[in-house]
């Protein structure tokens, strides 16, 4: 017997039974809902944001280096002599003296240098004692015959004088009276004579015995000048310190000029910052520096801007001016806050992320009723290591968000959530 089958319709014959008004609705509404997903507002976790807030007041202008302590007063120790490393005293990281010997510098030939040049010298110093005494004597000589000439004149006037009346009597010749007058004028003439080789020689014992000085001299000079190249052979710290490093080894040949040996004073410190060369504009000589060692803060003050500029960094150099924490040495990785100038009664907040100073960016203002953050445009306007004026845009109490909110650019709200 056939069962008649009962025919069901599809429901969408259902749905066209319904109203037309219906039907309308629910076309409308399929059609508008990508229009709402697309207008929806993005929201983000209040945990993953940081919110600042205006205010209004004093604001310090800084600039942040990262750098590290270095020795103030340093001293490169080098070999003045040729040689070969013989002993080592003393190894890195040890305390020294101005006098400590770090190492000992053989070198045979100097010493041998040495003996020659004394040697040289005292045969310099007999001869000059030598030709000293020749030089008296032949100034005696010629002092004697000055004074014979002299005793001659006297002599051959009193002669003439005696003889002068005799003359006038005719008791002695023309002739005998004019030949002492003759011996007068020649004695005279010795005399003159004898004082002008005097002048002479005495001008030539002096050139005589300089030369034989400056030989003494030449002489003396050597041996001083080989006893500091032997004594230089033993190298010591020079300041007191401690020694950095050793930069020979026993047995090594050393040449005149090698570096030996490197001590520093670790009371004597310095902080070297290296700068960004865009913010190294606004640094001056004398401004005030917190420097961060991480075991407390020094405070310092600017004492060199290196002119050059080394892969886009400046070093400043900063004398630090108040006691050091305990642990500080040199090479300790620090950072620094250069105070560039106080700003009165500003407007700032908190550095936003990506900001740059003397710009318009579009900041997330934060209602904190509706905890929705939109996007309003904000004239920045100098900037801190931390803290960014506010020319424009914004008012004392506003709250913004100040974390990276790069990634809801094309948003103008963001909710906040819990």
């Amino acid at each position: 017997m056939d069962i008649p089958v009962a025919k069901t319709k599809p429901a969408i014959f259902s749905v066209l039974k319904k109203p037309v008004s219906y039907l309308f609705v629910l076309v409308i509404s399929l059609l508008a809902l990508p229009f709402f997903w697309g207008k929806a507002i993005p929201t983000i976790d209040e945990s993953e944001i940081w919110v600042g807030q205006v205010k209004r007041g004093q604001m310090s202008r800084e600039v942040r280096g990262v750098g590290v302590l270095a020795p103030a007063d340093v001293r490169w120790i080098v070999s003045e002599s040729k040689g070969t490393v013989e002993r080592i005293l003393i190894k890195p990281g040890a305390r020294v003296s101005q006098d400590s010997v770090i190492a000992h510098i053989s070198n045979p030939q100097l010493t041998r240098q040495l003996q020659q040049a004394k040697w040289d010298l005292d045969a310099a110093q007999a001869n000059l004692l030598a030709v000293t005494a020749q030089m008296e004597e032949q100034k005696l000589e010629q002092q004697m015959l000055l004074t014979e000439a002299e005793m001659g004149l006297e002599s051959a006037k009193m002669l003439q004088k005696a003889q002068q009346p005799l003359a006038r009597s005719s008791i002695i010749s023309d002739i005998d009276f004019e030949t002492t007058k003759l011996k007068t004028q020649q004695a005279e003439v010795l005399l003159n004579f004898r004082k002008q080789t005097q002048k002479s020689r005495v001008n030539v014992i002096a050139a005589r015995l300089a030369a034989e000085h400056a030989v003494v001299q030449k002489f003396e000079n050597m041996v001083h000048h080989i006893e500091a190249q032997v004594k230089e052979l033993v190298i010591t710290a020079g300041i007191n310190g401690v020694l950095q490093t050793v930069a020979v080894e026993i047995g090594q040949q050393v040449e005149v000029g090698s570096t030996i040996a490197h001590v520093a004073d670790p009371e004597s410190l310095l902080a070297e910052l290296q700068v960004p060369q865009v913010q190294a504009k606004d640094i001056a000589l004398d401004l005030v520096v917190s420097v961060d060692t991480r075991n407390g803060v020094i405070e310092g003050r600017v004492s060199r801007i290196d002119p050059r500029v080394f892969q886009g960094n400046v070093q400043v150099d900063v004398e630090l001016t108040s006691q050091l924490p305990k642990g500080v040495r040199a090479d300790l990785s620090v950072t620094g806050i250069i105070t560039i100038e106080s700003i009165e009664n500003t407007l700032f907040v908190e550095r936003p992320t990506g900001s740059s100073p003397q710009t318009e960016s579009n900041l997330f203002v934060l209602d904190p009723n509706s905890q929705i953050a939109s996007q309003t445009s904000v004239k920045l306007g100098r900037a801190s290591v931390n803290q960014m004026e506010i020319v424009s845009g914004l008012s004392a109490g506003d709250f913004v968000l100040i974390s990276d909110t790069s990634a809801f650019g094309q948003h103008p709200s963001i909710r906040i959530t819990q």
